[in-house]
């Protein structure tokens, strides 16, 4: 993401669409979600990371961060595969994804992005979605597996109902822990939580040949 793109998009009060495009993208609401975080493309990361850039932009509350920054460097702790053994390192990569969810609500994607219809049934429930990643995000967090849990299994079912795609989650909270198991169960809700995002704003950006 190049400073001075952003620095043009901010000069209107709504970036993208007195700009008339956006981020140049291709349509990809049928792909189905990469394997793994490391292999999300850079197109998505581009388009997710300047979008909520420009969110984080809009609405200064003390904290500077850079979203591509933050999902490069997840990219770089799912691609150790945690060599470390250690829950401290999922703890970072939720702690970093956690962030960028911040301004993602419909009153903010309402004010700076006004064509995307928050209230349309399938954006309500990407948003939804995005909310409730986040909040499995803060459970991990917080090191409380129990109630991540509980959050996995009602975002499987979110999954399923949104893309058709199928997230097992094991019917015991003991298989659940299962270290693999578990990480496997991560890296999939991470790699939903940025592809989502990026259908959320994909369907309404004007493409800069149009």
């Amino acid at each position: 993401m190049e400073t001075a793109d952003l620095e043009n998009f901010n000069k209107t009060d709504d970036p993208v669409l007195q700009k008339q495009k956006g981020y140049s993208v291709e349509p990809a609401l049928s792909e189905k979600r990469p394997e793994s975080f490391t292999k999300i493309k850079d197109k998505v990361i581009k388009v997710v990371s300047l979008y909520l850039q420009l969110l984080w932009s809009a609405n200064p509350n003390g904290k500077i961060i850079n979203v591509q920054d933050l999902i490069s460097n997840c990219q770089t702790l799912f691609g150790t595969k945690f060599e470390t053994k250690d829950i401290f390192t999922i703890r970072h990569v939720a702690s970093d994804l956690r962030e960028i969810y911040i301004f993602i609500d419909p009153t903010s994607l309402k004010k700076w992005y006004k064509n995307i219809d928050t209230e349309r049934q399938d954006i309500s429930l990407r948003l939804d979605l995005s909310k409730q990643i986040t909040g499995f995000l803060s459970n991990v967090v917080h090191l409380d597996y129990s109630l991540s849990y509980d959050a996995a299994k009602k975002i499987s079912i979110s999954i399923k109902t949104l893309d058709n795609e199928d997230v097992i989650i094991p019917d015991s909270f003991d298989k659940y822990l299962d270290s693999r198991k578990f990480e496997e169960i991560f890296e999939i809700i991470c790699v939903v939580f940025i592809c989502n995002i990026y259908k959320i704003f994909l369907e309404f950006m004007y493409n800069d040949k149009e």
